[in-house]
């Protein structure tokens, strides 16, 4: 289940990508715009993996401007996985199976990650679809053909027609992963992260 997240999570930074398989959404508002009036965006989700991987991880999220902490449950509810985002690097912890995860071994992994930057995540999770057609410009064609990446909005709280998630397939192994965001609460308040911080530390 935890092998089940990390993948999940690096397939959506290294496998989205622009082009005809991509229905792009106009944000209500910029990211930009977003930090302006607020200072922190918290809510829960949920991801759905079919195919060669298989199951469902609840998780929960915090982001205070540039920082993103996700926390993701097995299906019994134990805390399984941190994952902390920031603009240029990734961290994440197996709490099961208490190993840490960095960027430089994330990238080794997965190379495309090159090319993306991981505050693309933190702009879904506050409602924002970030800009990928400059970024896979450089991506093989036969890349692009392979991948169909839809975002989704619906009405959520207050806000009506938010942008919640993403459905991702790829064609040639059959694997599709959705990730549905069922609260989101933009705040005023500042958010202590270092607490969150502290415990992805050994």
């Amino acid at each position: 289940m935890i092998r089940l997240a990390l993948i999940t999570l690096f397939l959506l930074l290294g496998c989205a990508g622009p082009g005809g398989n991509i229905l792009n959404f106009k944000p209500q508002k910029s990211y930009s715009e977003y930090l302006v009036e607020f200072n922190s965006c918290t809510g829960k989700g949920i991801l759905n993996s079919k195919g060669s991987l298989k199951g469902k991880l609840p998780f929960s999220f915090r982001s205070q401007r540039d920082s993103t902490f996700l926390e993701f449950s097995d299906l019994i509810g134990r805390k399984a996985l941190f994952v902390w985002i920031t603009n240029n690097s990734i961290t994440a912890r197996n709490l099961i199976d208490n190993k840490q995860y960095k960027y430089d071994e994330v990238i080794e992994l997965l190379p495309v990650l090159k090319v993306l930057e991981p505050k693309d995540i933190t702009q879904i999770i506050w409602g924002v679809q970030p800009n990928y057609k400059e970024k896979f410009k450089v991506l093989p064609q036969s890349v692009k053909n392979n991948i169909v990446l839809d975002f989704h909005k619906k009405n959520i709280q207050d806000e009506k027609q938010a942008l919640v998630g993403m459905n991702y397939y790829e064609k040639n192994s059959k694997n599709s992963i959705e990730i549905d965001i069922d609260v989101r609460k933009r705040n005023t308040d500042f958010l202590n992260m270092k607490k969150v911080w502290r415990l992805l530390k050994y």
